[in-house]
């Protein structure tokens, strides 16, 4: 990409795109990975990477706690459709439950079903297998290295929204 972009302008700067391309890519790849393993897995459908976001963001919260939608897009950096997408979907299949606040019955409390929660726990070593087998080509100082960056570009990132 470099060189045919000092062919095509010579002496334009393209060196953000080296960096970002690679980012991109390395996250669109990533992701097929994690979809197609998910797809494999035995038992309830996970349908893609978003949807097992919104699970382990369910998992992680206290036992017994439940979300409302409104901390779910603030976790997730998704749009209002895009989770009522995922709720609909995971709760249809099984993995979750919308219950009314007792505190406010207009809000909804979403979180894992018994079974939901089991299934993840199953499923989440796993993933995480999965990661580690991933990010072996990175020694430990390189990940440090790594994650250090992101967290600088990520911060940038989310100040701007």
């Amino acid at each position: 990409m470099l060189r045919q972009w000092e062919e095509r302008r010579p002496g334009v700067d393209v060196s953000s795109s080296e960096v970002l391309a690679r980012l991109l890519r390395a996250a669109r790849l990533a992701e097929e990975l994690f979809e197609e393993r998910l797809r494999r897995q035995p038992g309830r459908t996970i349908t893609n990477v978003g949807d097992f976001d919104l699970l382990q963001t369910l998992r992680r919260a206290a036992p017994g706690h439940a979300l409302t939608p409104g901390q779910l897009m603030r976790h997730l950096v998704v749009s209002s459709a895009g989770l009522s997408g995922r709720l609909n979907r995971l709760e249809r299949d099984g993995w979750i439950v919308r219950t009314a606040s007792p505190d406010d019955r207009r809000r909804s409390l979403v979180s894992l079903t018994v079974q939901g929660r089991e299934e993840f726990d199953r499923r989440l070593e796993g993933h995480l297998a999965v990661e580690r087998d991933l990010l072996s080509v990175l020694d430990a100082r390189e990940r440090v290295v790594v994650v250090g960056a992101l967290r600088k570009l990520l911060l940038v990132l989310e100040a701007s929204e």
